[in-house]
């Protein structure tokens, strides 16, 4: 019999190893892991079909000068032009998105800030809470359409409600949205009426997910109420402002159906008037699109927005999470 020392014997045990190697390290993937993909798969294709692709198909377009009618094969390939023409020559363009930015900035600022409060005071002894936060919840759940022809109608220079009540003070009538100083300032107002409620319930929801140690130690260690609020209360907070200003940026940015709905009623305030003082940039790209055909000056925008929203996210992600 061999010894262990013999060379044959290594060789034959180092061959036998190395063959059993790749089949002992094999590892068999669990029934429940296919599972797993089999269930979100339909979720995966959805995302592919409805927003991977036309992503992709939006920038081809972008490329092209297509007017809705000529066979998509016969789009003529303009290149960059269509980027050019927003960006340099497009004064409406760049008016939409400063309107946009200016929009997004003071309708999530004031919603962060209002939301919060009014989280506060439901989260304070008061009675009633559940029908408090329903009743601040109600906005977000009207159609902006029928909000917009609501505010429409409650702002109108002529009849509205609003100035009614503004005259028996012995306040003139004021414009709103048939002026251009106040329009976007209007339609600030409407988003945070709408959306401030949503503000609310989800900060409230952070506040009762904070354990009251927290605040005991707090007073323990002699802090104050507003002492409590800066050091206990706003940092615990920050996941839950993290998700409100990333998500709803993203949306205010988007913003479309509420302007269309206030603006969209007569000669003075046709399609983000007056003087596009209210034009957005989803606006411009609709009109662009369905009203003069231009499709592929439309899809440019839409990219160029698209790297807007995508890099503010970035900025947003990398401030909040760098703070912590």
């Amino acid at each position: 019999m061999a010894s262990p020392q013999d060379p044959v014997f290594t060789a034959s045990s180092v061959k036998l190893a190395s063959s059993a190697s790749p089949r002992r390290h094999r590892r068999r993937i669990d029934p429940k892991v296919w599972w797993a993909y089999a269930f979100i798969s339909p979720v995966l294709i959805f995302l592919l079909v409805f927003s991977v692709v036309p992503i992709f198909f939006s920038f081809w377009v972008s490329l092209h000068s297509w007017n809705l009618i000529t066979p998509i094969p016969e789009m003529p390939f303009v290149g960059v032009e269509n980027y050019t023409r927003i960006l340099l020559y497009d004064d409406v363009f760049r008016r939409a998105l400063v309107n946009t930015f200016v929009f997004a900035f003071w309708g999530v600022t004031f919603n962060l800030v209002l939301g919060l409060a009014g989280a506060l005071l439901l989260n304070s002894r008061i009675r009633w809470r559940p029908l408090w936060s329903t009743f601040f919840f109600l906005p977000i759940v009207t159609a902006p359409l029928a909000l917009g022809m609501m505010w429409t109608a409650l702002l109108n220079k002529n009849f509205g409600l609003v100035n009614a009540l503004l005259g028996s003070i012995g306040i003139p009538p004021q414009p709103f949205l048939s002026s251009p100083e106040q329009a976007l300032g209007c339609i600030i107002f409407m988003a945070i009426y709408q959306y401030v409620g949503y503000y609310v319930v989800v900060f409230l929801a952070g506040l009762q997910g904070i354990p009251q140690d927290y605040y005991d130690a707090a007073a323990v260690d002699g802090a104050n109420a507003r002492q409590s609020f800066w050091y206990v209360t706003l940092p615990l907070l920050r996941p839950v402002m993290l998700f409100l200003v990333v998500t709803n940026t993203i949306g205010a940015l988007q913003v479309f159906d509420l302007v269309f709905a206030a603006t969209t009623g007569g000669a003075e305030t046709s399609g983000g008037g007056p003087a596009n003082s209210t034009m957005v940039v989803v606006l411009h790209m609709y009109n662009t699109a369905f009203k003069f055909f231009r499709m592929g000056r439309a899809s440019a925008m839409a990219m160029v927005l698209f790297v807007v929203i995508f890099v503010i996210t970035l900025v947003q992600l990398w401030l909040l999470r760098h703070r912590e």
